[in-house]
């Protein structure tokens, strides 16, 4: 009985911590290119076919997911890829066009788009992270229903976005 008590004062503790203090992580597991910390309550699942990784909150209102490709990220590719990733979200409209950008270590290219799924609104951010010679990182990254989406739910989206860094090489 002592035991169930403490392990359970010590997982109650657990949920306690603030986002920030969630589980670090980095991406791909084989030469890592980006590291990121899931906030509290998040889960994370890896497809053991391909290794590519989705963190969703608890609500699953946010939804991010991470793949490896085979393509040198460059601003030609990722334009030629945006169609493919973006067809699964109904009636899809670019918001930002494909920019390019660095931040913290990490440097890609992004856009912005707007759609919806099963007739909810939401908003769609496709990114390609440079990953070095013939070798890039794919990243989505949706909001569903990004107006009515919870306070605590869009800090926490906000914490995990400013967790996101490059590894250093």
């Amino acid at each position: 009985m002592k035991h169930t008590l403490c392990l359970l004062a010590g997982l109650l503790a657990l949920s306690l911590l603030p986002a920030s203090a969630a589980d670090g992580a980095s991406y791909p597991a084989k030469a890592p290119v980006l590291k990121y910390e899931v906030p509290a309550k998040w889960t994370t699942e890896v497809d053991p076919a391909d290794g590519s990784i989705s963190i969703n909150s608890d609500d699953e209102r946010v939804s991010i997911n991470f793949g490896e490709t085979e393509a040198e990220a460059s601003m030609e590719v990722f334009k030629i890829m945006l169609p493919a990733m973006v067809k699964e979200f109904k009636d899809a409209k670019e918001v930002e066009a494909p920019k390019e950008h660095t931040s913290d270590g990490l440097t890609g290219y992004t856009a912005t788009y707007a759609g919806t799924v099963e007739d909810s609104p939401v908003v769609i951010i496709m990114v390609l992270f440079q990953a070095g010679k013939d070798r890039s990182i794919i990243a989505n990254f949706v909001l569903d229903n990004p107006a009515s989406l919870p306070k605590e739910q869009g800090e926490k989206f906000e914490a995990f976005m400013k967790s996101l860094k490059g590894v250093e090489k």
